[in-house]
């Protein structure tokens, strides 16, 4: 392993920043123009974010989220995303332009510690930007449930005594041309600093209470007619194209 490689999975991405930067303007309206062009995205509840430091929760259903997310959303706070236990952002379209800004904490057991990770999250925070986590830490198939959540979606809140900002994201488990999704966001939850484990696992259940409460009751009912549907699968790895066609029926 090289000397920079050793640094970054002992401190961190050096990358790693909030500032918004024309290098940051540019891809974020690339992004918005894009996204926009192939969905019909829309926002609700935005106006109920609190001044950063924030962390915003999500739920997740395929790889274009982090994209539609950023399409609805301000250039600033800059959201900076933490990445699951296996991404790779080196690889993909989508990972590589996320990396290309600099607003992605990639985590991955061997390659990264926690520590490492744990320091990146509260120079995010202590730059008063807003920290982006996929709570199940995996793609889920239904729109009207939750998967498991990872221990980060609470701990990190916990850690830096930030509001979290609960999210729900609508209609993207299949995409096609100008599908309809909905970007939810709930009301801000108030974090005191706390580390004892009870009150982070309190926590996580009061967020993914907050999220349940805006998914749909039931799962949507799909048209036969869904335009250039190969959209949806474009970011997404074969093992989840796999799986969601396995666990659905498809």
């Amino acid at each position: 392993m090289s000397a920079e490689s050793e640094r970054a999975r002992r401190v961190g991405p050096r990358e790693l920043s909030v500032a918004v930067t024309g290098r940051y303007r540019a891809v974020w309206g690339i992004n918005r123009l894009l996204v926009r062009a192939l969905f019909d995205v829309r926002a609700e509840g935005l106006e109920r974010w609190p001044a950063p430091p924030f962390q915003l929760v999500a739920n997740h259903h395929n790889g274009w989220d982090p994209l539609l997310v950023l399409a609805v959303t301000p250039v600033a706070p800059r959201i900076t995303w933490f990445g699951p236990k296996e991404a790779d952002f080196s690889r993909g379209f989508k990972n590589r332009v996320m990396a290309f800004v600099g607003g992605v904490i990639p985590y991955h057991p061997q390659k990264t510690t926690l520590t490492s990770a744990v320091r990146a999250v509260r120079r995010v925070f202590a730059d008063g930007g807003v920290l982006g986590i996929f709570a199940e830490g995996r793609i889920g198939w239904r729109e009207s449930a939750l998967l498991e959540f990872e221990d980060g979606a609470a701990a990190f809140a916990a850690m830096g005594g930030v509001p979290v900002v609960p999210c729900a994201i609508v209609g993207s488990t299949h995409l096609w041309f100008r599908r309809r999704v909905t970007i939810r966001f709930g009301a801000p939850i108030p974090v005191p600093a706390e580390r004892a484990g009870a009150a982070r696992q309190a926590l996580e259940v009061q967020i993914r209470a907050a999220i349940q409460a805006l998914l749909p009751l039931d799962e949507p009912r799909l048209p036969r007619r869904r335009p250039l549907r190969f959209l949806g699968d474009l970011l997404s790895g074969p093992e989840d194209v796999a799986s969601r066609r396995a666990e659905l029926g498809e």
